[in-house]
């Protein structure tokens, strides 16, 4: 059985016009220069052209504001070492020396010079097959892609049952009768209470409990604004992931879980009414649709970061030699 060819760092497409900055330099100057040339990183050398190590602009960005350094520090404060590569070094060695540091390039060095960088992106293309995605469940050609439009959907699904059908009237909070209104039951949604012929916002609700009724007004805006930036960043998560792109991997963790707050506070605060008096009613019931819908927008939000488990790459058939 033949095995698969083992690329090397001198099969990719090198990049030899990568650009350079001193040791000394100032973090300042190297974000300059980063603007000047339109690239993300900067190989570091010091005064012998010797490597040092790289600085990328999300390093600056991150890294100089967490750590309160001044645009004055050098760049050697803020730059991460990754051990450099040689033309005859392994794809698969080059590639896990970046994805260990969640790095985008390493610098590729002969005789003792930088004369070039490797980036991830190339790399993947010539890993061999013992990289391949075997987590999954179902095989795909293009687990990558196949992933990134699964936590899409999900997302999408996670807004639509968690959000939209409360908003909307698909389904609602609680369900009461209204003694006002000859007894007919109404259901709590969003911002609303409706029934076969009644119809009330929260917001225009006043009396004794005028005060509740604004904070589920209120907070219904801001479950609105936090479920969509929660999508934001799982989106942000996503796409970085799919194109291998260098991002902060707290995206991910944001994003689920602004999600799961900001449904769980939602119910706490339907639930956490004494609505018996509220209402002057009893009876009051938590509307099962709606209990699980949200249900489902948290299943969803899960699946779309647990996405890996669910595609993995088609096995491909050694042949013989």
């Amino acid at each position: 059985m033949s095995k698969e060819k083992e690329f090397l760092v001198q099969d990719l497409t090198i990049d030899d016009e990568y650009a350079t900055i001193s040791a000394n330099a100032s973090v300042q100057e190297a974000a300059k220069k980063m603007k000047e040339n339109g690239i993300p990183d900067l190989v570091v050398l010091d005064d012998d052209n010797m490597y040092q190590g790289v600085i990328a602009d999300f390093d600056i960005v991150t890294n100089m504001v967490a750590e309160g350094l001044s645009s004055e520090s050098k760049v050697t404060e803020l730059m991460y070492t990754i051990e450099p590569v040689t033309k005859s070094t392994t794809v698969s060695e080059a590639f896990s020396r970046m994805r260990d540091l969640d790095v985008s390039i390493v610098p590729v060095v002969e005789n003792d010079e930088v004369v070039g960088v490797a980036t991830i992106t190339d790399c993947w293309g010539y890993l061999p097959e013992k990289y391949e995605d075997l987590k999954g469940l179902i095989a795909v050609s293009n687990p990558r892609f196949a992933n990134y439009s699964f936590t899409l959907l999900m997302s999408v699904l996670y807004l639509f049952f968690g959000i939209f059908a409360p908003l909307i009237g698909i389904v609602g909070y609680l369900k009461a009768p209204i003694a006002s209104q000859g007894g007919f039951t109404a259901t709590y949604y969003l911002f609303e209470a409706r029934g076969a012929s009644f119809w009330m916002r929260f917001i225009d609700i006043q009396g004794q409990y005028g005060a509740l009724w604004l904070l589920l007004s209120v907070y219904g805006v801001a479950f609105i604004v936090l479920s969509l930036v929660s999508v934001y960043a799982i989106f942000q998560w996503a796409y970085a992931d799919y194109k291998m792109i260098k991002i902060n991997k707290n995206w991910q963790a944001i994003g689920v879980l602004l999600g799961l707050l900001s449904i769980i506070v939602e119910w706490l605060l339907f639930i956490s009414f004494d609505f018996m008096d509220v209402l002057r009613v009893s009876n009051v019931q938590i509307d099962f649709g709606g209990f699980l819908f949200s249900v489902i927008a948290v299943i969803c939000l899960l699946a779309a970061v647990s996405r890996d488990y669910v595609f993995r790459e088609t096995a491909v058939t050694t042949k013989e030699e």
